[in-house]
């Protein structure tokens, strides 16, 4: 598919999932929830990360960026270091 090319469609697929989840930490934030807030966004980099790794090609849509080990790799990275920082928060 052309960049270049109006007619050109780029299906999403299972993109949706990390704006929704990250909607949804939002909301947890604003409603008071810091550590909510850090678990949701933790899990939502987790269930994209499993999408990435289970689905095939052609459903990965916006989650497919570099290649499959790439992408869960750094998605679980990213899921760990949330998950770490949000365990380590001394809330008072």
């Amino acid at each position: 598919m052309a960049l270049n090319n109006p007619g050109s469609r780029q299906p999403l697929g299972l993109w949706w999932l990390l704006p929704l989840g990250l909607a949804v930490a939002g909301w947890m934030l604003l409603s008071g929830g810091l550590r909510g807030f850090g678990y949701t966004m933790a899990a939502t980099l987790m269930v994209a990360a499993m999408v990435r790794l289970i689905v095939p090609v052609r459903w990965a849509g916006g989650l497919r960026v570099r290649s499959r080990v790439a992408d869960v790799t750094i998605l679980l990275v990213l899921a760990s270091a949330t998950t770490i920082l949000t365990a380590s928060l001394v809330i008072r």
